[in-house]
């Protein structure tokens, strides 16, 4: 027969592993509630984004040139539709003969290296000397070295792009250290316009390598 002290203790145990139980179970249930949610929003940018790009080509036709910078967003996305003679360009539309120079600045930091040191035993430089036993022993030295890391170069890049009228401010694009994004961007600005006073936009294409 079980005392009171052990039932006591067993009752305790039992309210314990409940309570437990209990408070796992709802961070679970949390848990999978900001799963869903999130799923949610995600399917919601989604068929937004997918509308609002449908509309565009709709308008603008179909583009010869696409560069996404973030995933399902027009605000971060450069856009070149060559019928219309349209660029779209983080969400704003221009017309190629709004563009009068394309360059770009490297906004680049230097990250100074820390000097490492480094140790080791030497005993090729002290003479050996005899103990009590006649027993010779090497004396050993300890050198420390040091060694000087590389500096570290990161990259921020953006393209700026010159704008015909002279009271509009330039466009800026950041492209962060991606210097493939800034060599493939500025190649098709600067042709376009090279080539903007151009009857037919597919001359264009032979000079740029376009993506889809």
């Amino acid at each position: 027969m079980m005392s009171l002290s052990s039932m006591f203790d067993f009752v305790v145990s039992l309210v314990i592993d409940s309570l437990f139980s209990a408070s796992s179970e709802k961070r679970q249930k949390r848990k999978l509630s900001q799963e869903w949610k999130k799923e949610k929003e995600k399917r919601h940018l989604q068929r937004n984004y997918r509308k609002q790009k449908r509309e565009v080509i709709s308008k603008y036709g179909i583009p010869e040139f696409d560069l996404v910078l973030k995933e399902q967003s027009l605000a971060d996305e450069i856009i070149v539709f060559g019928r219309t003679r349209r660029v779209m360009i983080l969400g704003k539309m221009y017309s190629f003969s709004d563009f009068s120079s394309c360059t770009y600045t490297d906004n680049q930091r230097i990250l100074k290296g820390e000097a490492a040191f480094v140790g080791k035993l030497n005993n090729s430089e002290l003479p050996s000397f005899s103990g009590l036993e006649f027993d010779s022993y090497n004396t050993t030295k300890f050198e420390r070295s040091s060694i000087s890391n590389k500096e570290i170069i990161t990259h921020n890049y953006n393209l700026i792009i010159k704008l015909s009228d002279s009271s509009a401010s330039v466009i800026k694009i950041p492209l962060g250290s991606n210097m493939d994004k800034v060599n493939e961007l500025l190649e098709v600005i600067n042709s376009i316009i090279s080539f903007n006073s151009q009857p037919d936009f597919s001359q264009i294409k032979e000079v740029v390598s376009w993506s889809s």
